[in-house]
């Protein structure tokens, strides 16, 4: 395209906000997120990643001064002639250019290469897009999982598909690798670029569509520290432990149907556990490095902060699709009475409705206490979201814009039983007990084994849950 084309478009879209005086921005969303600045004028883009902003601008109504629209002409066609020349010819449609990683590839640990990390970013896309985890399940965390699943139920009941296009790794940086328990984490800043296209055929209303936009995420990937190092988790689609192809397809559970194995249990390969945006990204987390934390659950060799980091992210999508029409019996699998009925009575007041974009920004342990012979794990999370209402062909907007919200989650269990080694299962969707797939039944105990659904001595319960 050339460059007055791109000129003529910019003044014409400066026009239409002098007119209006409005603040122009799409809504958009993925598997992390974050909000646009209070009040900016900005836009935001989408992507399996999350929810970016971008551009951004002074807060406030009225249209823009004669001086004004002079000066942002100005920056815009700057901005649009380097972009142009920046592009020329490397932009096509359908380009997957790749610019090479900025760390060198011996620089990752042992086991995660960049070509793995690339192999799971368009893998992932892939995944989002089509709204089938079918391809990534045997090497993405349960939390990772539910976070997806969740929002790929709110987009089939708003008719929505999420369309990517000219996908470009532009590279890749080992920003921190720690040892979390017996675990070791790797985080890896991915910077990208693609093309957006968020479509409902219902609801063409919220149509959105994006074009070169630029992030960077954080993509945290996690495996214990015994793991066997020839194993490859993202180029075969053998079992890690009995070599048996996959048959089946996975889902809530990540087992190999021919010898049981948890492939995403970390004990094979490197797992990718989160996905944190720029602006929510921190190196550090104090809870890793606690000593007396470490001390009350050295016994146990499967605990580790982001392990429970990412069963708090399981727990908060499934209250998500609980609140938003999805069965409530599912809380009867880690909400102790109290705190189910206190999320039953928040849905029960909102009176139904649908997230049009649901988006777990960030999960942090923050801190810890014991209670007699319990521990408590306290969480802070935030979700960007926007609520509708839908009636018939219509849909009523609860909330005004995409906006980040506060939660908080204590997740408790038993001191005495951090004293013996985690039984691997897949949490609220197996016996912590026997390890028994749970049927779909509101049974409060396993119809197995007969032992409590939710029991201190066996799992993290959810204790507490606060909407903010």
């Amino acid at each position: 395209m050339k460059v007055q084309s791109y000129f003529y478009k910019a003044i014409l879209l400066l026009i239409s906000l002098s007119l209006t005086g409005a603040d122009l921005y799409a809504r958009a969303g993925g598997g992390g997120g974050r909000s646009r600045s209070s009040g900016g004028g900005g836009g935001s883009y989408h992507s399996s990643g999350g929810y970016h902003s971008y551009g951004g601008g002074s807060g406030g109504g009225g249209s823009l001064s004669g001086g004004e629209i002079v000066l942002v002409l100005v920056v815009i066609g700057i901005v649009v002639i380097y972009n142009y020349y920046k592009n020329k010819g490397g932009n096509e449609a359908g380009s997957q250019a790749y610019v090479a990683p900025s760390t060198p590839a011996a620089s990752f640990p042992e086991g995660l290469t960049p070509q793995k990390i690339e192999n799971s970013f368009r893998t992932i896309q892939d995944a989002w897009q089509n709204k089938n985890l079918k391809d990534a399940r045997k090497w993405i965390s349960d939390g990772v999982y539910q976070r997806y699943t969740a929002q790929f139920a709110m987009m089939n009941k708003l008719s929505q598909v999420n369309k990517l296009s000219n996908i470009q790794v532009r590279g890749l940086r080992l920003a921190k690798v720690n040892t979390d328990g017996k675990y070791q984490t790797a985080d890896v800043a991915i910077s990208f670029r693609m093309d957006d296209r968020f479509i409902s055929d219902k609801y063409p209303q919220f149509n959105e569509s994006f074009a070169g936009d630029e992030a960077t995420e954080y993509w945290t990937f996690i495996r214990r520290g015994d793991v066997q190092a020839d194993k490859d988790l993202y180029n075969t689609a053998n079992c890690p432990n009995c070599g048996a192809p996959f048959e089946t397809e996975m889902g809530e559970i990540s087992r190999c149907s021919g010898c049981g194995t948890l492939t995403n249990s970390g004990a094979y390969d490197w797992v990718l556990s989160e996905i944190t945006q720029e602006d929510d990204y921190s190196p550090d987390n104090s809870m890793v490095k606690d000593q007396q934390l470490a001390a009350l659950t050295q016994h146990d060799s499967l605990f580790a902060v982001q392990r429970v980091e990412d069963v708090a992210s399981n727990v908060f999508m499934q209250i998500m699709e609980v609140l938003t029409g999805d069965s409530d019996k599912k809380l009867s699998r880690f909400a102790d009475k109290d705190t189910a009925a206190s999320i039953l009575a928040v849905k029960k007041q909102s009176g139904g409705f649908i997230f049009d974009r649901l988006y777990l920004n960030d999960v942090s342990l923050t801190h810890y206490d014991t209670e007699g012979e319990r521990l408590n794990l306290h969480f802070d999370l935030t979700a960007t979201y926007q609520r509708v209402r839908a009636n018939g062909a219509k849909l009523e907007l609860m909330d005004g814009d995409m906006a980040p919200h506060s939660f908080s989650m204590t997740l408790s269990r038993n001191l005495r039983s951090l004293q013996t080694p985690e039984k691997e299962t897949v949490y609220s969707y197996e016996c912590p007990s026997c390890g028994a797939p749970y049927n779909d039944t509101t049974d409060d105990v396993c119809t197995y084994c007969g032992e409590p659904v939710i029991d201190l001595d066996k799992n993290w319960v959810l204790t507490g849950f606060n909407m903010g």
